[in-house]
This record gives C-alpha cells, sequence and structure tokens, in this order.
C-alpha cells in the first residue's frame, strides 16, 4: 500500500491509501510519521497509525474545548463520545489530568464561587449541581468547605428578587419555594424571612 498526502485547511493533512483517502490528522503528528509520498506501507503500520491519528485528534478536540472554559472529567468523556472518539476518552482525559489542563477539583473550586456569586444558590443546591456534572461527594465537600458563603447572603437574596411577593401569605409560600429549590433549608429561610419581616411591614412567615 502506498502513502499519499495534500495539505488541507490550516494544520491539516489529509493521508489517502492507494489512492482512497484514510485519515486527516494535524501536521504536527503526520510529519512526526516521517513518511514520504508513495512510501510503502504494512497494513498493521497503517491500523496503529490511524489509531494514533484517531486519538490524537480526540485529544486535540478536547484541548480545544477546556481552552473555552473548565471542564470536568465526566463532561470531556460524554463531549468525546458525542463526537466519535468514545474508544480514546480514557486515554485522553488521563493525559489532560496528568498534564493539569483537566482536573476536577478545580472545576469544583470554581463552579462552586459561580453557584454562590451569579446564581445565589444554597448549599443543597450546590452540592446537586455538582453531583451532576460528575464531581465525587469528596471533592465536592471539600470544595464547597474552602467556599465563604457571604454572611447574609439569603437575607440579601430575597431583598433583590422577593420582596414584591411578601405582601401577603401566597407570596410568602411562592419565595419560601423558591428558595428551598435553590438549596436552602426551610430554618434558613425562616430565619431569613423572620429578620426581614421585623425590618419591613410585611407577612410574616408562619410557625411550622
Amino acid at each position: 500500500m502506498k502513502i499519499t498526502y495534500k495539505k488541507g485547511r490550516g494544520d491539516k493533512i489529509h493521508v489517502s491509501v492507494d489512492g482512497e483517502y484514510a485519515f486527516t490528522v494535524d501536521e504536527v503528528y503526520f510529519y512526526s510519521l516521517n513518511l514520504k509520498e508513495n512510501a510503502d506501507i504494512t497494513a498493521e503500520e497503517l491500523k496503529e497509525i490511524t489509531l494514533k491519528a484517531g486519538e490524537r485528534r480526540a485529544y486535540n478536540y478536547a484541548v480545544s474545548l477546556l481552552s473555552r472554559r473548565e471542564h470536568t472529567v465526566k463532561e470531556i468523556t460524554e463531549k468525546l463520545k458525542r463526537k466519535g472518539y468514545g474508544q480514546f476518552c480514557e486515554k485522553v482525559t488521563d493525559r489532560l489530568v496528568s498534564e493539569g489542563y483537566l482536573s476536577d477539583e478545580r472545576f469544583a473550586k470554581l463552579y462552586v464561587r459561580e453557584l454562590i456569586n451569579l446564581k445565589g444558590y444554597g448549599k443543597r443546591r450546590i452540592r446537586d449541581e455538582l453531583y451532576r456534572k460528575g464531581i465525587s461527594r469528596e471533592i465536592a465537600e471539600d470544595a464547597m468547605n474552602e467556599a465563604e458563603m457571604p454572611e447574609n447572603r439569603l437575607k440579601e437574596l430575597v431583598e433583590k428578587k422577593y420582596m414584591r411577593y411578601l405582601n401577603d401569605e401566597k407570596g410568602v409560600q411562592k419565595t419560601i419555594n423558591a428558595l428551598l429549590r435553590s438549596g436552602y433549608s426551610y430554618g434558613e429561610i425562616k430565619d431569613a424571612l423572620r429578620e426581614i419581616a421585623d425590618e419591613n411591614d410585611i407577612f410574616e412567615v408562619d410557625d411550622e
């Protein structure tokens, strides 16, 4: 079998075997193979090169994803599978972790801060969101323990988003339900509403 190739867009090299397209790979990897135009190649050599080319494409794809934002191992694995790189998931993610490009610990710390500061979530919802991203219980707890939950965060959240609902019992219940979905406990919510009720002429949450 004879190898031929031609330059594609960007850094892509399109490789053909006996005149039929075989695979595409980046030029750095291709030129590292030291293959010459019309060089003879065995079926075993072709299989190995093709496999390594696929792994290389999977790796480059994962790196491009990580250049845009942090991901978890689970997220990268799922995206590689959807792209057709399922057979390379473990090797690629292991390499990315060892190189420091992929870190569940780093992702968890950043994500916890985002969920606190931008979403206003409570601990229960934050924990659920981390689990959904594939973060282990141990890593999730470590990240949450490191994060600083702003003092009076819940009270400030109510004052910013829910004050207009606190004029009657229906509105208070609507607020409680929304905050429960955001991951706060009923006790935390009740304490915040009581504090606000003491400062404003609004309906107070019932004792239960």
